[in-house]
């Protein structure tokens, strides 16, 4: 009996690990904890604005020597031009507004920096406005032109431009009255043409996602609000990994929010993390995890502040957010000797 019993258990870790290795596949990822903790909140620098007025409802982006806020509540000028190096107001742009150069529904604002130009969404008019850089700083009156006209069947909701021909980021698919499909896609501004990512996870329900692009690395990955789930891939639409957090489950919940933003760092992805109930305080996340493009668990960040979005600037090695009613608006955090 004592042989028999031996066996048995021989057999049950035997097949447990087996399980175990099955579950840690190449391409599925389980990470059952993430409490490699690092407090940030001390290194954090805050940005200060002092002019012109900027909502609680905006959003960071880095081009060249430039910081540019899109400010999605303000009544007349739309976006906001900041030295990076000093934080100095420059001017305004993008006037609210119907009239033919007016902006109704602000989106997302696409950095051209080969051109010096940045690209802006009207999700209301479904065009993209193109804004000369140079232009804009010696005239502030200057108005943009239109670079595009977008499809309402399909259109891209936030991408990162490489060149007239080749966009990579988010595209919205619109469907019934009140719904959606987010992808992550290419998209020729020229043609309007939109090829999909062809991988998509099977047990996702309904799916809502942010998403970043590297050409540099060649890989894209997009994380799900609705799941504990981060999905990478190359750029021809290969699945490289599922990677699944602690609290995965293949139940959508309509509550509990996970990944909220994510940018590619280098060789480093940084996630946006919440994990709480939208109707709580804690919703928008301080949380930063970090991951290598093969979807390993590095460390977490912990901020101290509540993130609405963050943008990586390359040339400074840090990240530019703003907060959501925080006790500061803007902060930076230099990532030397933390990824």
């Amino acid at each position: 009996m004592n042989i028999m019993k031996t066996k048995f258990i021989y057999f049950l870790l035997s097949f447990s690990a087996l399980w175990r290795c099955s579950q840690q596949s190449p391409t599925e990822k389980y990470q059952s904890e993430r409490n490699n903790v690092v407090n940030v909140h001390d290194k954090i620098v805050e940005i200060h604005i002092e002019e012109p007025y900027i909502s609680s409802n905006c959003r960071v982006y880095v081009m060249d020597k430039y910081l540019i806020i899109g400010d999605y509540l303000s009544p007349d000028k739309l976006i906001h031009l900041f030295d990076k190096n000093n934080f100095k107001y420059i001017c305004s742009t993008g006037s609210k507004g119907k009239g033919p150069s007016e902006i109704t529904n602000l989106g997302h604002i696409a950095p051209d920096e080969g051109h010096r130009k940045f690209y802006v969404s009207d999700h209301g008019k479904l065009k993209i406005f193109s804004f000369d850089l140079d232009s804009l700083l010696a005239d502030p009156l200057y108005l943009p032109s239109i670079k595009v006209s977008m499809d309402k069947s399909r259109f891209p909701s936030e991408y990162k431009y490489i060149n007239d021909t080749l966009c990579f980021g988010r595209i919205i698919e619109p469907i019934g009255n009140n719904d959606f499909k987010p992808y992550v896609g290419k998209w020729n501004m020229l043609t309007n043409e939109i090829e999909l990512m062809k991988y998509e996870h099977p047990k996702v329900k309904k799916k809502r996602i942010v998403a970043d692009v590297s050409p540099e690395s060649g890989l894209y990955v997009e994380t799900h609000s609705r799941y504990d789930l981060i999905t990478i891939g190359t750029l021809d639409g290969e699945l490289i990994c599922n990677v699944y957090g602690p609290k995965w489950s293949t139940e959508i919940t309509n509550t509990c929010h996970y990944n909220m933003d994510v940018h590619i760092c280098k060789d480093k992805i940084l996630a946006l993390y919440s994990g709480a109930d939208h109707r709580s305080n804690e919703f928008y996340p301080s949380t930063i995890h970090i991951f290598d493009t093969a979807g390993n668990y590095i460390k977490t960040l912990e901020t101290g502040f509540h993130i609405l979005y963050f943008w990586y600037d390359k040339e400074k090695y840090r990240i530019v957010f703003c907060t959501y009613y925080d006790e500061m608006q803007f902060g930076y955090l230099d990532l030397e000797g933390l990824l």
